[in-house]
């Protein structure tokens, strides 16, 4: 299970991490606070800042995308 704070857990499957001895890299910039306002009242166009959506049945099609120049973020979805 993969805690994903007050969103819940989802599973994954870590045989292919193991087998194939990927590294997983997390982030999370810092402190957020200050954004939450100026993100609640509409203030950081967040949608344009989304680069792609993608099933967890297309994560690799995702990471090629995250991986292009200029793209800030890519979703995954359960």
């Amino acid at each position: 299970m993969a805690g994903l704070g007050s969103i819940g857990e989802v599973t994954v499957d870590t045989a292919p991490i193991v087998v194939n001895e990927l590294t997983l890299v997390g982030s999370r910039c810092g402190r957020f606070e200050a954004s939450l306002p100026l993100l609640e009242h509409g203030l950081i166009p967040v949608e344009a800042l989304i680069a792609g959506r993608f099933p967890l049945g297309e994560a690799p099609r995702a990471f090629e995308r995250a991986a292009e120049k200029g793209v800030l973020k890519v979703l995954l979805t359960a």
